[in-house]
């Protein structure tokens, strides 16, 4: 038996579930399952050769997890500089939807770019090492002097030196256990 068959006659054995609840659960995990399958057959024939900047903000898949964790897409800033063949990054996710518990929510304020009217909150306990492939870029446009404009990608925004220092003040508070 193929293994895409197998896959099929597994899938299909969810339309027998009564559970809602149970239904989505399984249906959410062969949805990790494929975008999983995706992304590693995407890096098996593609090396993701850019550089990535501290303080960048990106459109990051956090895919499907557990609980509390942060799923789907969201913004995240990035915490290190990371070079041209460097294939992770260090993030610490953000989000507008807040509940201030443990004082582990920074107020960024509004970014610039963010497709929202509301503020953005840094979210310091949910610190992620994400690869490179996960991220979304966006085409940027240039134009130089009537020539033809150029596609290259690059971040949705950038947080400012004093955003970005809220961050830090806030991953060290938390690292030592003073929330």
């Amino acid at each position: 038996m193929y293994e895409n068959e197998r896959f099929l006659r597994i899938s299909d054995t969810a339309s027998g579930f009564t559970d809602h609840r149970l239904k989505k659960q399984y249906f959410a995990l062969f949805d990790w399952y494929k975008r999983n399958l995706e992304y590693e057959m995407f890096l098996a024939s593609n090396k993701l050769r850019y550089k990535i900047n501290q303080g960048e903000v990106y459109e990051i898949d956090f895919g499907r997890n557990v609980g509390s964790e942060l799923n789907e897409r969201h913004y995240a800033v990035v915490l290190h500089h990371s070079d041209v063949e460097a294939q992770n990054i260090v993030v610490v996710p953000l989000t507008t939807k807040i509940h201030f518990s443990y004082g582990e929510a920074i107020d960024l304020g509004y970014l610039p770019e963010v497709k929202t009217t509301e503020k953005s909150y840094a979210k310091i306990s949910q610190i992620r090492t994400v690869d490179k492939a996960r991220i979304y870029l966006r085409p940027i446009i240039h134009t130089e002097d009537n020539k033809p404009c150029r596609h290259t990608y690059g971040p949705v925004t950038k947080l400012t030196a004093d955003q970005f220092r809220l961050v830090i003040e806030g991953l060290n508070k938390l690292l030592n256990n003073q929330l």
